[in-house]
C-alpha cells in the first residue's frame, strides 16, 4: 500500500509506520522510514520543521508497538531490507557530508532527544561564535595597528595596548567569562601572524597571573610585558617563504636571537615604560636551568613576571608552529609542559608552580583539544568556562554530520557525561579530523551570553534507545 501525506502531524500516533521526505540532517533517526515506537518518538517528529511527513496505514496495523517495552524496540526485520535502499540514496545526495561504513555504528547508545538538543545548542552556539570571532578579528586588527605605532615610535600604540589590556583583564574577572577556540585559518597578511602570536601569549599570561592572585596593576604590568615579548622581531629584516603548508615568515637564526634585546631597546625609547615590562621583553626566552638566551641567565634572576610570559609563549608555540604538521593539540602540549616540569624538578626550565597555574587555569583539556567521551563521542573542546575548566563544552563529531551541522555539549550541564581521553591527531579517523581540527588556533577570552551558559540545561529524556548496533 502507498504513503499517504500525514496532513496533520496531531494525527499521529504510537505504532504509524511514517516515511520522512526532506534532508537526511533535517531529522534525528538512522532512517527515513520507521515505525514510531515511543512518545518520545512522536513529540520528536511532531517538532520536526522542513520535512514532509508521510504514512503507510497498512504496515501501521502489522502489530501493537504498546505492548512491547520501550527500551526493548528494536525495528522490524522487513523494515531493515527495504529501508536500506532508500537510506543509502538519501546519504548519497548529501555529497557535503562524511558517510559511515556500512558497518560502523553511528553511536554506542544515545537518547534522540538528547541529540535534538545537542544540535539546538550547536547552531546557537554557532551564531555565539561568530560574534566573538568578530570580536577577535576587530582586536586583532587593533593589535597589528598598535603594533605599526610603536615600530614607529609612537605614544598612540601604547594607548591602544593599555585599552586591549583592560579589556583582557576586565574579561578574566567576570564570572562568567568563558574561553572560546578560534579557527585562525587564512592568514590576514604577512604581519598578522605576530599579532596573533602576541594576543594568545598576552591573554594566557593574564590567565595565569589571575590563577596566581596577582593585583589589577601587577597584571596591567603583565599584559604589557607579554603583548609586546616579540616586538624585537618587528625591527629585523624577515623572510617569507611559501610552501605546501602555507607562508611562513622566518627571521634569519642568529639576527632571531636578538629579538628580546632589540624589543626591549624599542619599548624603552617610550619614558614610561616600566622596568618589570621591559625585563619581561628581554628575558622570555631566559630559561630557569641557564639554557636559554640572550644571556643565559637562571632562575634567581628572573621575575615571576617573566617566568609566566616565558610559559605562555612556549606553550603557544607548541600548539602553533610554523609548520602545522609539527604542532601538537592543546592537551598535549600542556602535557609535555607538566611532564617535563615533573621529571625535571629542581633542574626544569619552567617554573613548576606557573605552568600548575596554567592547567589550573584553563584545564587538563584546553580549547583545542581532541578528546573521546564516555558515550563514544569524539570531539574537539571549542569553549571552557574559566571559572570551571574541568568541565568544557565539545563540539561533537558523528559519522552522520557534515560541515554546516553539528552537535554540542556542555559538560558542566551533563555531570554523568565526561571526557574518557585526550587523542592524539594519529588516533582520530580523517574524516573525523577534517571535521574537528581546526589549522591554527587561537584562544580569546570573553564574557559569554546568558543562552551559551544555558547550553544542555533543558530537561533530559529518560528514554534511551539504541540507534544502530
Amino acid at each position: 500500500m502507498p504513503f499517504f501525506k500525514v496532513e496533520d502531524t496531531r494525527d499521529l500516533r504510537v505504532g504509524t509506520f511514517v516515511k520522512l521526505e526532506g534532508s537526511w540532517f533535517s531529522h534525528p533517526f538512522p532512517t527515513n522510514t520507521f515505525q514510531i515506537k515511543s512518545s518520545d518518538d512522536l513529540t520528536t517528529i511532531q517538532a520536526l520543521k522542513n520535512v514532509v511527513i508521510l504514512q503507510d496505514p497498512e504496515r501501521s496495523a502489522s502489530f501493537d508497538v504498546e505492548d512491547i517495552p520501550d527500551e526493548n524496540r528494536q525495528p522490524l526485520d522487513h523494515e531493515a531490507g527495504a529501508d536500506r535502499k532508500e537510506d543509502m540514496e538519501a546519504i548519497s545526495d548529501e555529497s557535503a557530508c562524511d558517510l559511515p561504513e556500512d558497518d560502523e555504528p553511528l553511536i554506542k547508545e544515545s537518547s534522540l532527544s538528547t541529540i535534538l538538543n545537542r544540535r539546538q545548542d550547536y547552531h546557537e552556539f554557532q551564531n555565539h561564535l561568530r560574534k566573538i570571532e568578530g570580536a577577535y578579528q576587530k582586536t586583532l586588527g587593533q593589535g597589528n595597528e598598535l603594533f605599526r605605532q610603536v615600530s614607529d615610535r609612537r605614544l598612540s600604540g601604547r594607548k591602544t595596548a593599555d585599552a586591549m589590556i583592560t579589556s583582557i583583564v576586565t574579561a578574566i574577572q567576570h564570572p562568567k567569562t568563558a574561553m572560546s577556540l578560534i579557527d585562525v585559518v587564512g592568514s590576514n597578511g604577512i604581519t598578522w601572524g605576530l599579532s596573533e602570536h602576541a594576543l594568545n601569549v598576552c591573554t594566557l599570561s593574564l590567565l595565569i597571573g589571575r590563577q596566581l592572585g596577582l593585583e589589577v596593576e601587577e597584571l596591567h604590568e603583565l599584559g604589557r610585558g607579554a603583548l609586546f615579548h616579540d616586538v624585537g622581531y618587528r625591527a629585523l629584516p624577515m623572510n617569507v617563504r611559501f610552501s605546501a603548508v602555507g607562508m611562513k615568515i622566518q627571521s634569519d637564526p642568529e639576527l632571531g636571537q636578538r629579538h628580546p634585546e632589540v624589543g626591549r631597546q624599542l619599548m624603552a625609547s617610550f619614558p614610561d615604560t616600566s622596568p618589570a615590562v621591559l625585563e619581561m621583553i628581554g628575558r622570555h626566552h631566559e630559561r630557569l636551568d641557564g639554557s636559554g638566551f640572550p644571556h643565559g641567565m637562571k632562575a634567581d634572576g628572573i621575575s615571576l613576571s617573566t617566568k609566566i610570559v616565558m610559559v605562555a609563549d612556549y606553550y603557544d608555540e607548541l600548539c602553533n608552529a610554523p609548520d602545522p604538521q609539527t604542532s601538537l593539540t592543546p592537551h598535549a602540549a600542556l602535557s609535555r609542559l607538566f611532564r617535563h616540569v615533573v621529571m625535571k624538578r629542581e633542574s626544569s626550565r619552567f617554573c613548576p608552580k606557573v605552568v600548575q597555574a596554567l592547567v589550573q587555569a584553563i584545564g587538563v583539556y584546553p580549547p583545542g583539544s581532541l578528546v573521546e567521551l564516555t558515550d563514544g563521542f569524539l570531539g574537539v573542546v571549542a569553549l571552557i568556562n574559566i571559572h570551571q575548566p574541568t568541565r568544557p563544552t565539545v563540539l561533537l563529531y558523528a559519522p552522520w554530520t557534515c560541515r554546516n551541522d553539528g552537535m554540542l555539549v556542555n559538560l558542566a550541564q551533563e555531570p554523568e557525561l565526561e571526557i574518557k581521553q585526550a587523542l592524539h591527531v594519529k588516533d582520530i579517523p580523517l574524516p573525523a579530523l577534517a571535521y574537528l581540527s581546526p589549522r591554527r588556533m587561537a584562544m580569546f577570552v570573553h564574557a559569554t551570553e546568558p543562552t551559551t551558559m544555558a547550553f544542555n540545561s533543558r530537561t533530559r529524556q529518560v528514554f534511551k534507545p539504541t540507534l544502530k548496533r
